[in-house]
């Protein structure tokens, strides 16, 4: 799999876009200890920086396309990497959010041990999981699955067809609520399973037009909620993303891969940083024409830890998992 996304830089660097989008989306909370209207952050990504998080499960959708069409695809060992991949990050920055609740922002009052516990497990919650971004992850996690599952017997169609029927009953009817928090966001996947399937033939689409099509159908949504909008836009900007072709040895793909490659550390450190920033700022506070200076000053700490992350903890948790799952398979072979 590393091999095919090498070829597909442009994902990557949409794994960085979003990223950043969310983290500065969140950005608020470095600026709020100042005086109201105050700041001046980018309208665009203040209102809007939430779309990235869809974005983000696009993207998981053509990846995983990627990976169970791979010959000799194992949902086992996929799963077991997968878990090496989501889980040690994830437990290690809850364990971090919880130190800040208890040393700097008060314990939340339904943080019993055992739902911090089961937070851990990333399985469903009626609500958000104890560190709030988690939720994201327990969608992640359930389209994992679900593709280990269905992918190897049923192809993508089939892949296709249950995302697509699961949609469409929780509009007709009423889920439970465990059933309808993923069913919601499966047209989110699905937008990167279609664009898997279609992106060699809309190469010839470049970046820039792509792009447009998917920025017109965002603000179509923003402005009427037209649903099917959606995920059609997601689909757009994905391909656009996929079709970005750059000098392999630029430093602009260099800095994108990179941070695309730490994507997952900027998204769940971002808060930390922010949430310390924001408990530090006491009176008196810096000059007022500071705060944009303390944002960025603060997205750019996210990037170098995220960086430090990637490199000195996550690629290490990924190595145990590959090694964990090759040593089943040679004593499969024997």
């Amino acid at each position: 799999m590393a091999e095919r996304l090498e070829k597909l830089s442009g994902l990557q660097i949409a794994r960085a876009f979003a990223a950043l989008s969310i983290a500065y989306f969140h950005s608020w909370h470095v600026t709020m200890p100042f005086p109201p209207g105050t700041a001046h952050p980018i309208p665009l990504l203040k209102d809007y920086g939430w779309i990235a998080v869809d974005l983000f499960f696009a993207i998981s959708g053509f990846v995983i396309c990627l990976v169970v069409t791979k010959p000799g695809f194992k949902p086992l060992q996929f799963l077991i990497r997968r878990a090496f991949r989501l889980y040690p990050l994830w437990i290690v920055t809850s364990i971090a959010m919880a130190y800040l609740f208890r040393r700097y922002l008060g314990w939340p009052p339904n943080a019993t041990i055992g739902f911090v516990a089961y937070s851990f497990t990333l399985l469903p919650t009626d609500g958000y999981p104890f560190y709030d971004l988690g939720w994201t992850l327990q969608h992640e996690l359930a389209f994992y699955v679900l593709a280990a599952l269905i992918a190897p017997r049923f192809g993508l169609v089939g892949l296709i067809t249950f995302l697509s029927v699961g949609f469409i009953m929780d509009h007709l009817v009423t889920l439970p609520w465990y059933l309808h928090q993923y069913a919601f966001y499966y047209p989110n996947f699905l937008a990167g399973v279609g664009a898997f399937l279609v992106y060699p033939h809309l190469k010839r689409l470049g970046f820039l037009a792509p792009l447009a099509v998917a920025l017109g159908l965002l603000y179509l949504f923003t402005q009427t909620m037209g649903r099917i909008a959606f995920p059609v836009g997601l689909f757009f900007m994905l391909i656009a993303f996929v079709n970005i072709r750059l000098n392999p040895e630029s430093i602009w793909e260099r800095t994108g891969v990179l941070l695309g490659d730490a994507s997952y550390s900027i998204y769940l450190i971002h808060p930390l940083v922010f949430y310390f920033v924001y408990a530090k700022l006491q009176p008196p506070l810096p000059p007022i024409w500071s705060q944009e200076l303390l944002r960025f000053g603060s997205i750019a700490i996210v990037c170098l830890l995220a960086i430090a992350s990637w490199k000195l903890f996550e690629t290490r948790m990924i190595s145990i998992g590959i090694r964990i799952t090759s040593q089943q398979r040679k004593s499969v072979v024997h």
